[in-house]
């Protein structure tokens, strides 16, 4: 199989899997979240942490699933709000096993351990509430329309820039992108947005078009930033896991960042 089919077969999987496991229950989208925090982390920490044993490479990977499904059931309401105060808890345990460490670099460990679940664990467990935002009962409309809309992001901005692209956004670290690629997929994510909220009322029209602005500036930046993170590495993917389209972090990049903004500018505006 050509690389040009398995990227099409791959992608076309993929998508229907995050559409089906957002459409068909609460507990599938919870899933779905729970998987991708899952291997992202594990990616994350097999990159940063590639020369250390076991327990010091994946103590983050199960900070971060506690973390998860705390905050899963923190949204539901089957633990009171006050649960939030237990992820201190969850953070001065792997301080304190530090102690029990004998590598003469735990503190550098500790780091990319704490850096991991603050950049692939905390905005996807944000995503998580979309589901519930303005409803007591799960839709899954937010949420589904925050994949549409970072996959139209994506999308608008790799063919304009590949059509007519000129003028290089962040040369230094991602080469390829362009200011023209990414005023126009602006331009035509809002208009996707706009559409979305006439099937969709969770939100207002207004919000809904500038959650798509947002989710264009901010994954672009977690694109660049994931970007960044490679050529430090000096790495060409992330990962393989995901056949003709690289690992986890190389499909999930442009999330981490826009996540977090999406979710506080509809905290604000409702």
């Amino acid at each position: 199989m050509n690389n040009f089919w398995q990227r099409t077969l791959t992608g076309s999987l993929f998508v229907l899997a995050i559409v089906l496991s957002t459409v068909l229950s609460e507990w599938s989208f919870f899933g779905l979240l729970f998987l991708i925090n899952f291997l992202s982390l594990l990616e994350f920490y097999e990159l940063m942490l590639p020369d250390k044993n076991p327990i010091e490479k994946y103590l983050g990977i199960v900070a971060g699933s506690i973390i998860n499904l705390m905050f899963v059931f923190i949204i539901r309401g089957d633990l009171s709000t006050g649960w939030y105060y237990h992820l201190i808890p969850v953070f001065m345990l792997l301080f304190i096993i530090k102690l029990f460490e004998k590598t003469g670099r735990e503190f550098e460990t500790l780091a990319f351990q704490v850096l991991g679940i603050l950049y692939v664990c905390l905005p996807l467990s944000m995503l998580a509430d979309f589901g519930y935002f303005n409803a007591i009962n799960y839709s899954y409309a937010l949420p589904l329309g925050f994949f549409i809309l970072q996959w139209s992001s994506d999308t608008f901005a790799y063919l304009i820039g590949r059509k007519l692209g000129k003028t290089k956004l962040f040369a230094r670290i991602s080469p390829k992108k362009t200011w023209e690629g990414s005023i126009g997929a602006t331009i035509l994510t809002i208009g996707v947005a706009y559409l979305l909220s006439t099937f969709w009322d969770d939100i207002s029209s207004l919000d809904w078009m500038v959650m798509g602005a947002i989710i264009v500036v901010f994954g672009t930046m977690g694109d660049l930033v994931e970007s960044l993170l490679k050529r430090n590495l000096d790495i060409k993917d992330s990962g393989s896991i995901l056949p003709g389209h690289g690992g986890m972090l190389d499909r999930f990049d442009g999330l981490f960042l826009s996540i977090p903004a999406v979710y506080f500018y509809l905290l604000l505006s409702n």
